[in-house]
């Protein structure tokens, strides 16, 4: 029964979200990786609401084949209620009716087994990819990291020569998925030469001072938080920011 009610549930809010797409078309930016991909997800959310688009981005850790189509629909979990599921279904199918939709949706995607990918991206269609890191963090579904490996490969192959794939440049697994994609590459790091390189950082009372390298320019920024993680999710800002007429 439980197998069956979950299937159905995947089922719903599947082609539910899929036909809110359809209807609306938002464009589409999502993060992957293993790690860091919240605070990626709030800088690229918070630079779109500056330049005053209307976005969206996933609340909480809705990434998975249940959670993705939640953040697409704006919706919250039952969790293990059945009944609240049977309001979800209801709220979801209310969806399509809906006149109001963000231009923007900017997603998380959690992979944990092999194919997991595949199912998301029939989902969700993004013009804009931004890999974090790929780690051997969460590898429990999969046999070694060259299984991890397909998936992000299975990603940016996915995205059409007038997209955007934007990579953390200092992973060398991650340059692995670079070969053989058709969309425009944008990359970032601190300890590899990149397209955006913070090359100096230092902290301070309120957090970093931070000199970042662009087409051979330098600029000084202050990042009001602690820890690399940051630098490396304002560099994929810096990277949004700069290209957003073309996303």
């Amino acid at each position: 029964m439980k197998k069956i009610f979950t299937y159905t549930l995947k089922y719903i809010l599947k082609y539910t979200s899929k036909l809110v797409l359809l209807i609306h078309r938002p464009r589409i930016i999502v993060v992957a990786g293993s790690v860091n991909k919240t605070f990626v997800k709030e800088r690229v959310r918070d630079v779109l609401k500056k330049r005053g688009y209307s976005v969206r981005a996933n609340s909480k850790n809705f990434n998975t084949e249940i959670g993705l189509p939640l953040a697409i629909l704006n919706l919250p979990s039952a969790y293990s209620s059945y009944v609240g599921w049977l309001k979800i279904i209801f709220k979801a199918i209310g969806r399509i009716f809906q006149f109001k939709f963000p231009k923007y949706l900017v997603l998380e995607l959690g992979v944990s087994d092999r194919g997991d990918m595949k199912y998301l991206l029939s989902i969700v269609k993004p013009s804009v990819v931004i890999i974090t890191d790929i780690t051997k963090r969460y590898m429990e579904g999969f046999r070694d990291l060259n299984c991890l490996l397909d998936e992000y490969k299975y990603l940016v192959n996915k995205i059409s020569s007038d997209g955007l794939v934007i990579l953390n440049n200092d992973n060398n697994k991650i340059l692995e998925v670079l070969k053989n994609f058709k969309a425009k590459k944008i990359t970032y790091g601190i300890e590899k030469q990149s397209d955006w390189q913070a090359i100096e950082i230092n902290k301070n009372k309120d957090g970093q001072s931070v000199k970042i390298l662009n087409n051979n320019i330098i600029n000084n920024y202050d990042i009001n938080r602690f820890g690399e993680h940051h630098v490396y999710a304002f560099l994929v800002e810096l990277a949004i920011q700069k290209n957003i007429n073309k996303i």
